[in-house]
């Protein structure tokens, strides 16, 4: 018969033995593959997810197979490069919406960054074109095994799915997406309803077209989310060296006075810790031409629209993005997140 101290001792092992099956299971598990599409300029959001998908990339969280820039800002191909070189993941490729009728710097830091810190691309001329990467990624890939996360307008999107079938697959685009790609994860729009940038400016006719036609499940994280969230403040500056691009950046664009997490929020969706935080509506976002949405409720439905939950304070988001910008990875285990 077992002491009492040796079956606890049994007990401890048991558990430890379970404990690390588990974390080694998860461990290998296909890690999701992200497309991010990005409008980095007008806004310094775009680098802090940027950030946290490049410290997710290098812990083996996920894959970023390729970075889309949809921006009219020419520097902003080269800022994305740059960010990507910085985090050592130069050949990671970025392509740029292409065959725009004019292009305009306007951001505060994409043409400071490009030319401060080292970059694969030299201009905005050696990227690849947006729909052809996307095209190239996708067919690459295994079947629905890609996520595409959003976080500006969607007017490459819409010409992946308008592209026609050409030598790097015979689909055409919008049945490309049905076959490889798992879900799209959108910043965009105000729910349930209101007029949100992205899905109105510059080209609100595009939204209309991919909600249009997409088949696929997608997630929705409206402005009223990362709104709430305020990161990029004085707790990062006081965390990262000056030299770093996440600094710079931050710094250009405000000087570190705090900015809402709206594409945060996007990245924050692809770990487990998001139902932590985060609820979620189903149901069909409709957008008007003007690129204003409302809201249908079906539990059925492939859309879904986020929301916070009431018993975390955003406060806690904000300190836990600041940590993934910032490179501090959440443990494979679920960790109590306290209001």
């Amino acid at each position: 018969m077992l002491s009492k101290g040796t079956f606890g001792f049994l007990l401890i092992l048991l558990f430890f033995f379970c404990t690390q099956k588990n974390i080694a299971a998860e461990n290998s598990l296909p890690r999701q593959k992200i497309i991010l599409d990005a409008d980095i300029d007008s806004d310094v959001d775009d680098v802090g997810a940027m950030a946290m998908l490049l410290n997710l990339h290098k812990a083996g969280t996920i894959e970023l197979i390729g970075v889309v820039i949809t921006s009219d800002d020419p520097f902003a191909p080269v800022c994305a490069s740059a960010v990507n070189t910085f985090y050592g993941c130069a050949d990671i490729p970025v392509g740029f919406l292409k065959g725009q009728p004019k292009l305009t710097n306007h951001s505060r830091y994409t043409k400071t960054i490009a030319s401060e810190f080292p970059s694969k691309l030299k201009s905005w001329e050696d990227a690849d074109e947006a729909v052809g990467l996307y095209r190239k990624l996708l067919s690459q890939n295994p079947d629905e095994s890609v996520t595409i996360v959003s976080i500006g307008h969607l007017s490459s999107l819409q010409g992946l799915l308008q592209s026609g079938a050409d030598q790097l697959s015979p689909l055409n685009g919008k049945d490309l997406v049905k076959k490889k790609v798992d879900k799209w994860i959108c910043m965009g729009g105000q729910f349930p309803q209101g007029k949100e940038a992205n899905f109105y400016r510059p080209d609100p006719q595009s939204t209309v077209y991919c909600l249009a036609n997409w088949e696929k499940e997608v997630v929705f994280c409206g402005w009223e989310v990362g709104n709430k969230i305020i990161t990029g403040g004085e707790r990062l500056k006081s965390e990262i060296p000056t030299n770093h691009i996440l600094y710079r950046s931050y710094e250009l664009y405000n000087n570190f006075a705090g900015r809402q997490s709206w594409d945060q929020i996007a990245v924050l969706l692809l770990i487990h810790q998001a139902d932590r935080f985060f609820s979620f509506v189903n149901g069909r976002c409709v957008v008007a031409p003007d690129g204003s949405n409302t809201w249908e409720s079906n539990p059925s439905g492939k859309h879904q629209y986020v929301i916070l939950n009431p018993e975390i304070n955003a406060d806690r988001i904000a300190i836990f993005t600041d940590d993934l910008m910032i490179g501090r990875i959440p443990s494979a285990q679920k960790p109590e997140i306290k209001p």
